[in-house]
Order: structure tokens, then C-alpha cells, then sequence
């Protein structure tokens, strides 16, 4: 909960005006010898006793926040209202415009607001300000603005299809590698030689065998090993489908973004390859963004959830090429909008690693969008739309995340080993 603050409170000026006519009328009764009129001035002397009385202590406000389920829960304090007429508020969810309401000392103790969960990532939830009225709304007392933010993690996925590099690593893992080994998978048969475990003997193809009796036929397994997959996210953008929000780029208004698809994505492929037993290393292209170095398990898909989690957009941000291992799969999670990031997936797939784009543009509307903004769009549609098809020409798998079948698209690319 953020911490309450404290504010002084300040005259309007209508009390001291009352009591200015106050004692007017009731020296005008005294001076004339009226009696009646001199009466009249004692409600208005009265009401401006009570107007100018100085409420006791000060407010303060003070606002948490939670996340349940796909609603955020912003609980509103006012507290050490009690004694003054009422409090107004006013609040604006997710940088739109405030809205002003009026409610009672008791009801201001204990505020609560429920609001749709638009976005993952970090982000401004609420931003209340307000005025406490005491002494018939003669006194006020302003309370500062108060901001709440939540950080919220994208919901846990899975992918169905793992993409392998064309080189497996040495390290024993859970894939079938293309050497010998002490895997599960049968290989073929061959001769004793010396090196060869006993227990790999087969006394049936031995007896079998039209071989010398001195000659074993031993069974020979393939390997197991890890994969290596880095996952690299491009995060200068966050646009939504809304194409006349692309300028502005309003929360409450832009729609489901790239990077609400792009943290999904990453975590859905980090959680898929970690539980198959391979290491995955993240990184953020903006020279200025986090990264998780090469690891496997349950905490590593924990690291990499929290550092995706936090990932914000970085527009104009300067790119840094990561330092890849050794023959791996490289996911690169992009809008595509330029050529800059289709240039290191042509770079990275020309030095034997196995890249998959992972295009995490929402599906563009132009409600609203006039000429301008129509012809702009298309001009970079064609040009997206051209970058795309060229990196599959190169032998790079483009994946739309926003799609339906993407499952699908990935199950197809791992039958596919294509050209090494």
C-alpha cells in the first residue's frame, strides 16, 4: 500500500464572511435598541462558530492493489475523515480521464475497484486525487495524487512442438542424438570391441550369430543430449491492433499488444524446452535490457518468467546482438517492423543456428484511421509482408503467435530439419 500523506487544512473564506455579518447585524439590533434584529444575528453567529472550529487531526489517503483472477482490485483509504461532510475523489483507471465522485467520511474509509486486466507487464493501474470538505464546506484539505501500479505475469502456457537445433550438445539430456551412447533408443548390432559394457552383450544374436564363437554381438544405443534454445525478444514496440493508436499508444485503448503476445510466447517456450531437460537463456535485444544467462530447471523458468515479466518497452532503444551458443535454436520474438531484426535472423541462421521468427504483431484494424493513416499502413504491411517471406525463402520458420494454428505451424518445422 503506498503510504499516506498529510495535508493542512485551508479556509474558503465563507465562514469569516458569516461571521462578518454576524456581528453587522446584531450591532445594528444593539445600536437601534431592535431586540428582533439583534435575534437574527445569533443563528448566523452560531453557524459561523462552527464553520470557523478547525477540524481535528488531518486525512490521509492511501491505495493497494492485487491481482485475483483477470481483474485488479484497487482498495481506496481515506483515513482520519471522521467529523468533516464529505470527500471527493477523483480516479482514472489506466491513464485515461478521471472520474469525480462524491462520498461520505464513513464510505471513503474503505474504497474498492475492480478493473479488467488489460495489459501484462508492469504497468499504472489507478491515480486518485481528492478533497476532504469540513465546517459546512468551509475548510478543505487537498490530498496528494496517488498512483497505484501492479506488475502483472502473463498466464502459463505451454507449446506442443519443440524445435531442435541441427546439433545437439554433449551434455546428456532428453533428445536422441546421432552418436553412440547409453540411451534407450536400439541402434544397431555389432561386435564386441574392447570398451564395450558386458551388459550390453546380446547372448541371443550371439548364439545367433554365424561369427566365430569367440565373437560377442554386443547392442548399441544412440546417445541422449540437451538442446540449447535462446530465446531473444525485440522489445522497442508495443502496439496494439488499434493502427490510429500506434501514435498515442493509450493502455485502455490500444487492445491486446505485442508484448502482452511477446511474454506469453517467451514463457510458454522457456516452460516447454526447461521441462523437456534442455537449457534456455533469454535476452532482451535493447542494449539497455535484462537478460537470464543459460540454465536449466524449475528456478531458471521462475528467472525468466520474473525477467520477461518485467520487460517495459524501449522505443528507439539501441539493439545488441547477444553472444549465442554453439549450434542452437534461436526463437526471435519481433514485430518485424524493420529490418533490423530481420537482418540478425538472416545473420544467425547463416551461422548454423536454427532461428525461428516468432511474429508477435496483433492482427491490425483501421476503425477510425483515415487516408494517411490507411496508406501508411499498407506501405508498411507490404514492406513486413516482404521481410517475412523472405527469411522463409532463407530457411527461417515464421511463426504467427497470434495465430491459431501455431501449434500447428510448429509441429510442421519440427518434422522439417531442412538444410544444415
Amino acid at each position: 500500500m503506498s503510504a499516506p500523506t498529510q495535508q493542512r487544512w485551508h479556509r474558503r473564506g465563507g465562514g469569516a464572511a458569516l461571521g462578518m455579518l454576524a456581528i453587522v447585524i446584531l450591532g445594528v439590533g444593539l445600536g437601534f435598541g431592535r431586540a428582533d434584529v439583534a435575534l437574527l444575528g445569533l443563528p448566523l453567529a452560531a453557524t459561523a462558530a462552527v464553520t470557523l472550529r478547525r477540524p481535528v487531526g488531518a486525512a490521509s489517503a492511501a491505495i493497494a492493489v492485487s491481482v485475483e483472477d483477470d481483474e485488479v482490485v484497487a482498495r481506496v483509504q481515506v483515513e482520519g475523515a471522521a467529523g468533516v461532510d464529505f470527500v471527493v475523489l477523483s480516479a482514472g483507471a489506466y491513464e485515461e480521464p478521471p472520474t469525480t465522485v462524491v462520498v461520505s467520511p464513513r464510505r471513503a474509509e474503505d474504497l474498492e475497484a475492480r478493473l479488467p486486466v488489460l495489459h501484462s507487464g508492469p504497468q499504472e493501474v489507478l491515480r486518485v486525487s481528492g478533497q476532504v470538505f469540513a465546517a459546512g464546506a468551509d475548510q478543505v484539505q487537498h490530498l496528494d495524487p496517488k498512483v497505484a501500479r501492479a506488475t502483472i505475469a502473463p498466464k502459463r502456457k505451454r507449446v506442443t512442438s519443440l524445435l531442435l537445433p541441427h546439433r545437439l550438445t554433449n551434455r546428456p539430456g532428453g533428445h536422441a542424438a546421432r552418436r553412440l551412447g547409453d540411451g534407450l533408443d536400439f541402434r544397431d548390432l555389432a561386435p564386441f570391441t574392447p570398451g564395450d559394457r558386458l551388459r550390453r552383450i546380446d547372448w541371443r544374436a550371439t548364439a545367433r550369430s554365424p561369427r566365430p564363437e569367440s565373437d560377442l554381438i554386443v547392442r548399441r544405443m544412440d546417445a541422449t543430449a540437451e538442446a540449447a534454445a535462446v530465446i531473444v525478444l525485440d522489445s522497442r514496440d508495443d502496439v496494439g491492433p488499434a493502427v490510429v493508436e500506434w501514435g498515442s499508444n493509450r493502455p485502455a485503448r490500444k487492445g491486446t499488444a505485442s508484448l502482452d503476445l511477446a511474454r506469453p510466447a517467451v514463457a510458454a517456450i522457456a516452460a516447454s524446452y526447461l521441462e523437456a531437460g534442455d537449457r534456455v537463456a533469454f535476452h532482451d535485444l535493447v542494449r539497455t535490457g535484462a537478460s537470464a544467462r543459460s540454465g536449466g530447471g524449475r528456478r531458471k523458468l521462475e528467472q525468466v518468467r520474473a525477467v520477461v515479466t518485467q520487460t517495459v518497452p524501449r522505443p528507439g532503444g539501441s539493439l545488441k546482438a547477444p553472444v549465442l551458443p554453439t549450434a542452437a535454436v534461436v526463437y526471435l520474438v519481433s514485430t518485424f517492423l524493420d529490418e533490423d531484426v530481420a537482418g540478425l535472423a538472416v545473420l544467425w541462421r547463416n551461422a548454423g543456428h536454427r532461428v525461428v521468427a516468432i511474429d508477435v504483431l496483433p492482427a491490425p484494424s483501421l476503425e477510425g484511421a483515415d487516408e494517411e493513416h490507411r496508406l501508411a499502413h499498407r506501405i508498411l504491411q507490404l514492406e513486413r509482408t516482404d521481410r517475412l517471406d523472405r527469411l522463409r525463402r532463407l530457411d527461417v520458420t515464421v511463426v504467427p503467435w497470434q495465430d491459431a494454428d501455431r501449434d500447428v505451424l510448429l509441429r510442421q518445422a519440427e518434422r522439417y530439419r531442412g538444410p544444415r
